[in-house]
């Protein structure tokens, strides 16, 4: 077995080191020797559709987005035109509730609920059953559009914490419990993996303002952050999902609350914007990450932006950015979202154009329709 872990490491470090060299040699003739990367807009499309939008996912020319008030999903193609919709009911047959973060496999569409059972629909968004977890979870909410579940090997790797009735708000959680879920498509079954490594914040005595969760899984490699904490967890994917190194990616602005002796408070949390990891995502040649850089005291006091009714203003007093990390040549250059972009639905590959949906409350526009740029980073 330790055999079979030492492979697993080396292979993986390969995969960011030593096989990075042949990937660049064989790009060689198609890539340029720079890792230079900018952002641009290429266009705008409109749906025909009003809500509040915060999840969302668009994969191979079609996107899927829910409404965060009611239980609703839209699908619609890359001009905007609405292909399905579908109203979910809250009670009785048919009932889809919490629903929250959305992944298609194998032309089915699975839909996290955190602390109840997997939804399944067809691609017209049709209710196909559910995947019955083998415990209640214990998530109570959490934050948008986060990249928490993903395939491997036929099976479902996702948060759903609640394994033994243990709650992910209890002190040092992540230090002292497995953080996720491999759910068995083929077998139904699900097993406790994946436990916080040593080179992070969270496996210490301290505290720290609780985190989410995001990863991403490509060439059998596990790729985990936590929202607060400026690394990426590197894991070899098996049956025990090993543990093999950590790197920062270096941000230049990461605002953060330091680690104490005792929990973070609600009143600090009415005096800062912490920075945040948004999502993560990849391809086969690259890992992109996209956070922003938080809000410092001065700025979140004197601003007022506790309160409700200036939550809009945030990108006014933070930067969003973007950065890539390329087999080969390393970290890119940090590239910054612009304020009117509000959320990246997802990054399929960095040789695809993806949609972000249009923060129309900050531009100051109101309109019967949303408006998703159409997005494509382009290497200098």
């Amino acid at each position: 077995m330790k055999i079979i872990y030492l492979l697993a490491a080396v292979a993986t470090t390969c995969f960011f080191s030593c096989s990075s060299a042949d990937k660049s040699e064989s790009k060689s003739n198609s890539l340029p020797a720079s890792n230079e990367w900018e952002l641009q807009i290429l266009d705008s499309i409109q749906v025909d559709y009003l809500a509040d939008v915060r999840e969302g996912i668009f994969n191979e020319g079609v996107g899927i987005i829910k409404d965060i008030r009611g239980t609703t999903l839209v699908k619609f193609d890359s001009t905007g035109k609405i292909l399905a919709k579908e109203e979910y009911a809250k009670e009785g047959p048919g009932t889809v509730m919490w629903l929250e973060t959305l992944l298609i496999h194998n032309d089915v569409i699975y839909g996290t609920s955190s602390f109840s059972n997997i939804y399944k629909f067809d691609l017209d968004l049709n209710p196909i059953g559910t995947l019955e977890m083998p415990f209640m979870g214990e998530a109570r909410g959490g934050a948008y559009n986060r990249r928490n579940i993903a395939v491997w090997n036929d099976k479902l790797l996702l948060w759903y914490p609640g394994r033994d009735g243990v709650s992910p708000y209890i002190d040092h959680f992540y230090r002292d419990y497995p953080l996720l879920e491999l759910y068995d498509l083929t077998n139904k079954t699900a097993k406790a993996v994946v436990r916080t490594p040593p080179t992070s914040q969270y496996s210490t005595d301290d505290f720290f303002d609780r985190p989410y969760i995001n990863f991403t899984i490509e060439n059998d490699s596990l790729y985990l952050t936590f929202t607060n904490e400026p690394q990426i967890h590197i894991y070899a994917m098996g049956d025990s999902i090993q543990w093999i190194r950590s790197m920062d990616f270096a941000p230049t602005d990461f605002k953060l609350i330091p680690g104490q002796k005792t929990p973070v408070t609600s009143s600090q949390f009415m005096q800062m914007n912490e920075a945040q990891i948004t999502g993560i995502y990849s391809d086969q040649n690259h890992i992109i990450i996209n956070y922003h850089s938080g809000i410092d005291e001065n700025n979140f006091i004197n601003n007022e932006l506790k309160e409700k009714e200036n939550f809009f203003r945030y990108p006014e007093f933070r930067d969003n950015y973007l950065k890539i990390y390329q087999y080969g040549f390393g970290w890119s250059n940090e590239m910054i979202i612009p304020s009117k972009v509000k959320l990246l639905l997802n990054i399929e590959s960095l040789d695809k154009p993806f949609y972000a949906l249009r923060n129309d409350e900050y531009i100051g526009e109101e309109q019967e329709y949303l408006t998703f740029y159409k997005l494509q980073l382009v290497q200098k």
